[in-house]
């Protein structure tokens, strides 16, 4: 794969980067034993890295197969970082504010009470989580559409994604208004966190690999 220019394989490797951070961060919120501000820090950050390594996955992909799936899938993408923004942001906060008030909790009647206003304020995070969800399997399946031909993926990397991407969204209109895991259903998230993962791994690397091929 051969880049424009200079910018243009900035960008992708500055998206790689990004996705790369964004997938680990995700992956070190959720099951990494963390300090609070730690958890959070890593939490708040994953879904603006995910906005900006689309981008960046855009003029990775761009130069050798432009198109409306690509495009859209990017968009697609863009829109699932701001969504899981909003999602955690709510999550997180719901969360604390319920710790406080059980421990300013004076009898099991107020605790009892607090745990139900924590129950019907959380399906409004859920419900956000199903939105990062859709804008997440779209960009996984535009992206993944716009790979099948790509000479730098190809159908495994294409279809994987698709799959996965089809798999995910389908879990999630089957349970909803309840997300997979909270239905005790199968949460096929962290497989197409994967597939990202080793998506911008392989721009990354062949950023690398063209520029040590350009200094030579």
């Amino acid at each position: 794969m051969r880049y424009a220019d200079d910018f243009e394989r900035s960008m992708a490797m500055a998206g790689a980067i990004a996705g790369i951070a964004a997938v680990l961060a995700y992956f070190g919120a959720a099951f990494l034993p963390l300090p609070d501000v730690a958890g959070r820090l890593l939490a708040f950050a994953f879904g603006p890295l995910l906005a900006v390594s689309f981008l960046g996955l855009f003029h990775a992909l761009a130069t050798l197969r432009d198109g409306p799936s690509l495009r859209f899938g990017v968009v697609f993408g863009i829109l699932a970082g701001c969504a899981v923004t909003l999602m955690l942001v709510v999550q997180i906060g719901n969360n604390m504010i319920l710790e406080q008030q059980l421990a300013a909790a004076e009898t099991e009647a107020l605790r009892d009470a607090a745990r139900l206003a924590h129950r019907a304020v959380n399906r409004v995070q859920m419900l956000i989580d199903v939105v990062w969800d859709v804008f997440i399997c779209g960009a996984g399946f535009l992206v993944g559409i716009s790979m099948l031909r790509h000479p730098a993926f190809g159908r495994i990397f294409g279809l994987t994604g698709i799959a996965a991407s089809i798999a995910l969204l389908y879990l999630n209109l089957d349970t909803f208004p309840r997300g997979p895991a909270y239905a005790g259903s199968v949460d096929v998230g962290p497989v197409l966190a994967i597939w990202f993962l080793v998506v911008f791994g392989r721009v990354a690397w062949i950023s690398r690999k063209e520029r040590t091929v350009e200094d030579a």
